[in-house]
């Protein structure tokens, strides 16, 4: 009888550590973070090339800041099939404060200078598709940033929470960025790339080494960012990286999970680098003055 009780309570034991496993998989699946959607060019990355060094003589200095400029976004929010916003002009606001917590450091700052409504659904999965360039055709404003909330991005082979264009790109004052994901850092990540960063996880232009002997010619192209294995799904809760990427000398990766650029979670970003403001700054006046209000 004894027996029989003890093989009963193995069993119930069981049965709820597999609702504790199925549970907390709910839980991870819910919260999980889509990717960053913006991959290098082979045209930008022959531009940042081209432009290494007059980037690195640039005039700069972030603890000197002199000039200060406003830039206008346009918000364009998608609605969905019930006819709902799906977001709130609060989130909106808080999110464009946000990303000017990080380029107030280098004298710019983002308005909202327009919030307007689309009231076809039909557009609110972004692709490639036409109806992206029906969308862009009656909704576009010139000489702005056109932000369009969505429910859904995929502009190129997966989902994720956000699209945009380097500034090599003509006509390409677009972001495109998930409702869901106008929290935190995705909108001063989108930003980031429309001014001229790649990720730090980037390996267009080759895959930097974990010494980062050649930081200068591949990756993001930047030397004071940590070389990125890539951080989708490899950083828990704690903002620990747990992954065990080798380069191809064999060497571990030690990344950081802090920076803006990286596809660490939202929670764990927290800063750009010295020289990842530089390029901000360097690409700005060169390639998108011209929004400059």
């Amino acid at each position: 009888m004894n027996e029989r009780r003890k093989q009963e309570k193995k069993l119930a034991m069981r049965k709820i550590v597999t609702l504790l496993i199925v549970f907390s998989a709910l839980q991870l699946t819910g919260l999980a973070q889509l990717p960053d959607g913006v991959t290098g060019t082979q045209s930008f990355i022959d531009l940042v090339i081209k432009n290494y060094h007059d980037e690195a003589s640039f005039p700069f200095d972030p603890d000197n800041v002199t000039s200060h400029v406003k830039i206008p976004l346009e918000v364009h929010v998608i609605k969905n099939k019930k006819g709902a916003a799906g977001v709130t002009e609060a989130r909106i606001y808080s999110s464009v404060l946000q990303a000017n917590n990080y380029f107030g450091n280098i004298g710019m700052s983002f308005f909202v200078d327009r919030i307007d409504y689309v009231n076809d659904y039909n557009y609110s999965f972004i692709t490639y598709n036409y109806l992206k360039k029906e969308l862009l055709a009656q909704f576009t404003v010139r000489n702005r940033i056109n932000l369009f909330l969505a429910d859904s991005i995929q502009m190129g082979r997966e989902q994720s929470y956000g699209f945009t264009y380097f500034p090599d790109e003509p006509d390409s004052n677009y972001i495109y960025l998930d409702k869901k994901y106008l929290t935190g850092n995705s909108l001063t990540t989108m930003l980031g790339h429309f001014m001229g960063l790649l990720s730090t996880h980037e390996i267009a232009g080759g895959r930097e080494e974990a010494s980062e002997k050649n930081c200068s010619q591949s990756g993001d192209f930047i030397c004071d960012t940590y070389a990125d294995p890539g951080l989708f799904n490899e950083v828990i809760d704690s903002c620990k990286y747990i992954g065990n990427a080798r380069d191809d000398a064999g060497k571990y990766y030690i990344p950081s999970v802090a920076n803006v650029m990286s596809d660490s979670p939202d929670k764990c970003k927290c800063l750009l680098t010295r020289l990842q403001y530089r390029r901000i700054y360097y690409y700005f006046f060169r390639y998108r003055q011209y929004l400059t209000y």
